[in-house]
């Protein structure tokens, strides 16, 4: 069960979807971290200063009325029993911040609002929720509205055919984020498989036995995976085609909350021009998303 809740707020943001996700969850579930991450070539002079005198928490005379709004914001969430601390943080690069604040307080989950950049600012610029997605070790929910998702389906997207050891812890943590955000928000869970039949294609009739069986083996380990999460049979998607398109469209069909993905931390001229799928997800989606990496994953930012 998580404990640890960090919350990213955005100043511009406003309706705060951070605030929002608290509300949709258990009074008791967590302790809440609602932070403010002030960018340090944006504070005056004598307040770089004083920031710098104590590291990366913003000095408390400089940070004073940023800190009141902060506490305005939540006073709600407390006044109904939700335990909220806050905090200004002066940063240097937003995503190497959230990092070792998250690394500071052990966070079990990140929220922090969604970016939907494109592709070719997210290329020449390295956008945050990109860094984030690569480099946080910490399951990471990405929001995209303030709207509830209390009692939304919750979307666990997998890969049953995968014979990769990465891979397959990743569903084991992808079906288990799922399975506790489902129990949290009162919801169900929906397992979904994308699969591509384009090696099949002008094969022959030979081909069509190929594809069947390959379908019957998906379905029967999707199955298998889908009963130890208490995931019912209809609730049980594989498709053909894009896993992008795949789970985009399955969101919007039955009005997901929130899909939870794995990811593998790329790097290079491949991670930063290919992407991956679970940015062109994030890039289309109308519905939040859970990032969440192996148990042994190490980041660079935080190493220890």
């Amino acid at each position: 069960m998580m404990s640890t809740i960090l919350v990213v707020i955005d100043p511009e943001e406003s309706e705060h979807g951070g605030l929002s996700r608290i509300k949709s969850m258990p009074v008791d579930v967590a302790d809440f971290y609602v932070e403010l991450y002030v960018e340090r070539s944006s504070t005056p002079p004598r307040e770089k200063l004083m920031a710098s005198s104590v590291g990366d928490e913003a000095a408390p005379q400089a940070a004073d009325y940023k800190l009141i709004w902060l506490d305005s914001l939540v006073q709600s969430l407390r006044d109904l029993g939700y335990t909220i601390e806050t905090r200004v943080i002066v940063f240097d690069r937003l995503y190497e911040a959230i990092i070792r604040r998250a690394a500071v307080l052990h966070a079990d989950l990140i929220f922090k609002p969604l970016r939907q950049h494109g592709f070719l600012r997210r290329a020449l610029f390295s956008a945050t929720d990109w860094n984030l997605v690569r480099c946080c070790p910490a399951p990471l929910l990405l929001i995209n509205h303030a709207s509830a998702i209390h009692r939304k389906p919750v979307i666990a997207a997998v890969d049953v055919d995968t014979k990769d050891v990465v891979h397959q812890e990743l569903n084991q943590i992808v079906l288990s984020q799922a399975r506790q955000l489902a129990d949290l928000l009162g919801s169900t869970v929906h397992l979904v498989n994308a699969y591509s039949l384009s090696a099949y294609i002008g094969a022959g009739s030979a081909a069509d036995q190929v594809i069947r069986l390959k379908q019957k083996n998906q379905l029967k380990s999707a199955l298998s995976m889908a009963a130890k999460y208490q995931i019912a049979a209809d609730q049980v998607h594989l498709r053909e085609g894009a896993a992008d398109l795949v789970i985009n469209d399955l969101a919007r069909e039955i009005d997901a909350g929130v899909i939870v993905l794995g990811t593998v931390a790329r790097s290079g001229i491949s991670g930063l021009f290919i992407g991956n799928t679970a940015e062109s997800i994030m890039e289309h989606t109308q519905s939040d998303v859970v990032a969440v990496k192996q148990s042994d994953f190490i980041s660079s930012i935080c190493p220890g």
